[in-house]
């Protein structure tokens, strides 16, 4: 089977749809952004629940909530919006778990935003608030396929040719000692700190050698971090939710280096000690059904990331250097190929890989954890 002809089919039948919201009936838009943020929260829950979504994104500001995602065909016959906008679907555990996620997110947010207090104390309290808002909706659909990502996706483009692992090979030869091997560590760490605004990465490792950027590991983490996946959305429920966690690989030299930041910060240590370890057992016990909705949604991410750098003068100069320095075609369709052929059995060869990765790593901190008590304790 062809497999990129076959990725290429379902991306072509999906629509970039976005929804607006105007809630014009009050005074001003502070007395009623809580209410409007959990309203937000609220419709993105729902709006998870229809098949064939993708990529869902949420945004408000003063009195209009943006929320935008792709449908397929199976999500759009499924698609009531009035319905949606009544929030009809929503139970009270919904309500109540948005609510322990708004008080997460409230860190972020200057004071006057915070949702804490100021919020109703019921569901059906919340439905008659919601209601005198008004509501008014406008939705807007767009084929997701761009000229751009047409470009990328010509089934006429043969597959690429083997990489020349001869000039990977002259780039990483100094890698195999264990002074440098840390020196590139330490450097890829601040340049990912420099991504991030200065911030410490949650998780930060090696995953081997990069054979190729924009790959089925690519994929694997990105769509591990959509709304969608099993990951994030278990990490959402419960006492202790996680409102932002980004998994994303990041090539430097002749390795792949993976981390994770959340928002609000939990830091490293606390990711150590309690979501690191859940987000291992989740990603380890993830099924095929589940794995395909990563493929869809990492796909989908992937290619929005690619079109944006080749869009991009200042980021596209990213390309030839990847190329160069592994091996592999500068060509965009070239580049793009491993995100269309990848399949669910190649995310789950990339998962057991991340996982033996990540396994080291919260085994090497927790090593480093325990001699620094040591130390602290011999200084004592």
């Amino acid at each position: 089977m062809d497999l990129t002809h076959a990725g290429t089919t379902e991306l072509r039948g999906l629509e970039r749809t976005t929804l607006t919201l105007h809630t014009p009936r009050h005074p001003g838009w502070r007395p009623v952004f809580p209410l409007a943020h959990l309203a937000e929260h609220l419709l993105g829950r729902e709006l998870g629940r229809l098949p064939g979504l993708s990529a869902l994104t949420g945004h408000l500001r003063k009195d209009v909530i943006t929320v935008r995602f792709l449908l397929s065909p199976a999500g759009r016959t499924h698609l009531d919006v009035d319905r949606l906008i009544e929030l009809a679907g929503t139970s009270p555990a919904d309500f109540a778990q948005e609510q322990r996620v708004l008080a997460v997110e409230d860190a972020i947010l200057p004071e006057a935003l915070r949702s804490a207090g100021r919020l109703p104390a019921s569901l059906d309290r919340f439905r008659e608030e919601w209601r005198r808002t008004e509501p008014r909706p406008t939705l807007d659909r767009q084929p997701f396929v761009s000229s751009r990502l047409s470009e990328l996706m010509d089934p006429a483009t043969p597959p690429p040719s083997p990489p020349d692992r001869t000039v990977a090979a002259d780039a990483g030869a100094t890698c195999g000692r264990g002074t440098d091997e840390r020196q590139e560590y330490a450097e890829a760490l601040a340049a990912v700190r420099r991504r991030t605004g200065g911030r410490e990465p949650e998780l930060f490792l090696c995953g081997g050698p990069l054979d190729q950027y924009w790959s089925a590991m690519s994929v694997l983490l990105a769509g591990l971090s959509a709304y969608r996946s099993a990951l994030f959305r278990q990490l959402r429920e419960g006492p202790r939710p996680v409102y932002f966690l980004k998994l994303f690989d990041f090539p430097w030299r002749s390795r792949r280096y993976v981390a994770c930041v959340t928002r609000p910060s939990v830091g490293p240590a606390a990711f150590r000690a309690d979501i690191g370890p859940r987000t291992g057992e989740i990603v380890r016990s993830l099924g095929s059904a589940e794995l395909r909705t990563v493929l869809a949604e990492g796909r989908v991410a992937v290619l929005d990331e690619f079109v944006s750098v080749l869009d991009r003068p200042p980021r596209r100069a990213w390309v030839p250097l990847l190329a160069r320095l592994n091996g592999f075609s500068a060509r965009p369709a070239d580049l793009a190929r491993p995100v269309l052929d990848c399949t669910v059995d190649d995310l789950a060869r990339c998962r057991d890989a991340f996982l033996a990765a990540y396994t080291r790593q919260f085994h090497r901190d927790a090593g480093e954890d325990t001699g620094k008590v040591k130390e602290k304790g011999e200084a004592a």
